[in-house]
């Protein structure tokens, strides 16, 4: 296929899946499929892209529609038993989850029926948990459960994540049963084994080593933590992670083996490709055929394919024939981040490689600008997805990866003759020192992009890099450019509208945001698990486009180290205000010395009972007990307490007074506290979980939310209230 009919069918695909996935009304999809035939007297190309949006329409709706068949359509009250088999595995420290295709069921009549589809299995028992892939197994009286929504705004949303993976339910299992079949995933697994026992041997004392190894040589389903944290801040993820890169190193590898067989080769010039596809292919079979790895040997494939039939592949028409075929065969892989990362940066790397010819150029500086390359296609997409990026990896990738690829090749070579395992070791603990070094001093770069932006991004650089003769498709691109630029516009104009809501997070310990535009007053305690700010708190703000912070503390705070540090990296901290109580401690004057006099006007102290105006809201302390302050907050004649810990004192302050929302995380059972509380009047009553220390509580009103159930949302305008969850369980 020609390249420029395989890319407008490939374009037609990408928006027939866009406007599928995005529910985008039906006569839309039929003017865009429609358009083209209208030039096909003057261009019939045009016809290739009207066939790609309708393959996209067709295969999503298909891949998005449960057959007759799938377990979704079975009562699952009556499924006594699962027999499927386990596609991957995920071990953590207390479970283990399997992912598994059903082959059938039996119901409670005893009738065995066939099934299809996936489920998220969920084992509890050590002895269930070492599984591998390709196993056959029964589930014996499983429990199905539905996938639970985001608990929280701007959460990750879990339910769509895995529908795109075509799983909709999750199953747990006490009792399993392995069937002896043989499959090529267990011929895979049982060498992965054997490799994986060997490494154990080796770097038996060397545990931080044996890690990196498995981690870059066999790929784990989760990177450990210690390598995850410094890999992100130093810009190196991506070598941790197996993908198109370390297939290129296995490449290079070949073809150096292959330079004493020159001979050979030239009269046989089919033998490296025929045995190139052998090795990557099995390569990605003891890797569990990750769909990383599997993406760079499609691509590969295609190229050496090229070869052993004798005909000349273009790179970029590979690259374009591997993602044609992968979205045709899941049109989900689309919005994987995975997916666009390894497209867009090995895209990104071939078209570097044209535009400034680096195979005439010297070793530094096809490395560097090979790195450049790579960190700049995927720029905005680290921005869009993450909204962070670390421009430290353009430096660090210039070691990183030739140290990477000697890790990898030496590995190989160190399996066959051990004598070189010291040389090994000593590489992978260098790779260790230095990520870990060069994250602690890595700045980051916070912004979030827009998708019209992004588009015109890719369009410019394309148009920039290419440099396409034809005249049709400069305009195209100049044209893509023109019209996402005002869009972009719209889409600011939109996250600028007057936003004024409050919500109560659903986190580890008390938290409340209220949003007034581009600013936000939090009340957070400083001991937060630093995971839930960058997952759930940032991302809130910075979907609200919030700019400026003002931070009340719900503790006594002793160091500002966890809160108010991740949030400086992202925000401007207007104010932090902590109550008066902390002079009191002894060692008060030398409590975080570094920020009070650094920062001496950043902090205030707050006596209980004044009230501070902040964006129109009053908020007030209400006092200190158990080391948690509480807080009145009044706004438009709406009242909201929220209460971390309610003891004696904050029970006699609360006592017959009536508020719109009452928000109580903890009390403290005692007789007279219990009283003082009867008394207490609300229309909204906010609790983490229904315990029975609050029963008493419940009582004085119908109106109780849960935040295990979900984030609560208030919206109080002029003495109207609105109090709901974040979503409706």
């Amino acid at each position: 296929m020609p390249y420029i009919s395989l890319l407008l069918i490939l374009t037609g695909l990408i928006t027939g899946i866009s406007l599928t996935c995005n529910d985008c009304p039906w006569i839309i999809s039929y003017i865009l499929f429609s358009i083209p035939f209208l030039f096909i007297l003057k261009n019939k190309r045009g016809v290739f892209f009207s066939a790609g949006i309708l393959l996209g329409v067709v295969t999503t709706y298909l891949n998005l529609t449960p057959p007759a068949s799938h377990i979704m359509h079975h009562p699952y009250n009556t499924i006594t038993k699962v027999a499927g088999t386990i596609i991957s595995s995920k071990p953590s420290t207390f479970s283990t989850e399997y992912i598994v295709k059903i082959r059938n069921i039996t119901t409670e009549d005893g009738e065995t029926k066939k099934a299809s589809g996936k489920i998220l299995l969920k084992v509890r028992e050590s002895q269930l948990s070492g599984y591998p892939s390709g196993t056959h197994l029964i589930i014996e009286n499983p429990i199905f459960k539905n996938l639970q929504p985001p608990k929280n705004p701007s959460g990750f949303d879990y339910i769509r994540y895995m529908e795109r993976k075509g799983i909709s339910l999750e199953v747990e299992a006490e009792t399993l049963k392995k069937c002896p079949q043989l499959s090529i995933l267990s011929i895979f697994h049982n060498a992965r084994d054997i490799l994986v026992r060997k490494i154990d041997r080796e770097l038996l004392y060397f545990p931080e080593e044996k890690e990196l190894l498995l981690t870059i040589t066999m790929g784990k389903e989760k990177v450990p933590y210690f390598l995850q944290s410094s890999g992100i801040r130093s810009g190196t993820y991506h070598l941790l992670v197996i993908s198109g890169l370390h297939i290129g190193f296995i490449l290079l590898f070949l073809r150096a083996l292959f330079i004493p067989l020159a001979d050979l080769n030239n009269r046989h010039p089919k033998v490296l490709p025929a045995f190139a596809l052998i090795v990557m292919w099995f390569y990605a079979g003891i890797t569990g055929f990750k769909v990383p790895v599997v993406r760079a040997v499609l691509m590969c494939s295609l190229f050496f394919t090229g070869e052993l039939l004798e005909r000349d592949m273009d790179i970029i028409t590979s690259i374009m024939a591997a993602a044609f075929l992968l979205l045709l065969i899941n049109p989900c892989n689309l919005f994987d981040v995975s997916f666009q990362l390894s497209f867009t940066a090995t895209l990104g790397i071939v078209l570097f490689w044209r535009r400034f010819k680096l195979i005439e150029s010297n070793y530094i500086k096809s490395l560097l600008l090979t790195s450049s390359a790579a960190q700049i296609a995927v720029f905005p997409l680290l921005l869009y997805h993450f909204g962070y990026f670390y421009p430290a990896g353009l430096l660090n990738n210039i070691i990183f990866v030739p140290f990477t690829g000697c890790i990898l090749i030496l590995s190989i070579i160190s399996l066959i003759v051990p004598v070189l395992l010291p040389f090994l070791r000593v590489l992978l603990t260098g790779f260790i020192r230095g990520i870990a070094l060069s994250a602690r001093f890595s700045p980051s770069i916070h912004f979030s992009l827009s998708i019209p932006l992004i588009i015109a991004f890719y369009a410019l650089c394309i148009l920039l890099l290419y440099s396409p003769r034809r005249k049709i498709i400069n305009t195209a691109l100049l044209s893509v450019i023109a019209i996402s630029l005002p869009f972009h516009l719209l889409s600011l104009n939109q996250k600028t509208e007057k936003i004024e809501e409050i919500y109560f997070l659903s986190f580890s310990e008390p938290s409340v945001v209220y949003i007034k535009e581009r600013e936000a007053t939090v009340f957070l305690a400083d001991h937060y698990r630093t995971g839930e700010i960058e997952t759930i708190l940032i991302p809130l703000l910075s979907r609200k486009n919030v700019k400026d912070i003002t931070l009340f503390y719900t503790t006594i705070s002793y160091n500002h180290t966890a809160t108010l540090n991740t949030l400086r990296k992202r925000f401007n901290i207007k104010k932090v205000y902590e109550v008066e109580d902390i002079k009191d401690a002894p060692f008060y004057p030398y409590i975080d010395i570094y920020y009070h006099k650094t920062y001496p006007s950043l902090f205030e102290f707050i006596p209980y009972g004044k009230q501070i105006l902040l964006s129109g809201a009053n908020v007030e302390a209400a006092g200190y007990e158990n080391g948690t302050v509480s807080y009145i907050i009044k706004k438009d004649g709406c009242s909201i307490l929220i209460s971390p810990f309610t003891g004696t004192e904050i029970s006699e302050k609360v006592s017959n007074k009536h508020f719109d929302v009452a928000y109580i995380d903890d009390v403290k059972k005692a007789k007279k506290i219990m009283e003082n509380l009867s008394s207490l009047r609300y229309n909204y009553l906010i609790l983490p979980k229904n315990y029975k220390k609050f029963d008493k509580l419940q009582e004085a009103g119908k109106n109780t939310l849960y935040l295990k159930h979900s984030a609560v949302k208030v919206l109080c305008n002029q003495n109207n209230i609105s109090v709901k969850y974040h979503y409706q369980h």
